[in-house]
């Protein structure tokens, strides 16, 4: 892997990590409103609150593999297999770049 290509991937996972902080201060901005709300309005809210917490929590799973991929860029171990210790392709990291493991080991896991 070449420098500019692990330029091109450190930049995908900053511009996805942006796009899911973003997306995740969305989900978590409910505005529970005044006291004035009826306790429909409320509990519409609360319900709405509650239906996103399984998306919120895959932001989040996302945001530390991503974390945790920069972090292997900085330490020189990115796009090395966590299960076999092979390259994990181009092809691969430019859909998934936060990937831990190749083709093989995904294909077999």
């Amino acid at each position: 892997m070449t420098d500019q290509d692990k330029e091109k991937l450190k930049s995908l996972l900053l511009k996805e990590r942006v796009d899911l902080e973003k997306r995740l201060l969305e989900l978590t901005d409910v505005d529970f409103g005044s006291d004035i709300d009826s306790g429909e309005q409320e509990s519409d809210e609360t319900e709405e609150l509650s239906s996103n917490i399984p998306v919120s929590n895959s932001f989040r799973d996302r945001l530390s593999d991503i974390d945790e991929a920069l972090e292997k860029m900085e330490a020189g171990t990115y796009g090395i297999c966590e299960n076999c210790g092979s390259e994990i392709s181009m092809d691969l990291l430019q859909v998934n770049p936060e990937s831990r493991l190749c083709k093989n080991c995904k294909a077999n896991g």
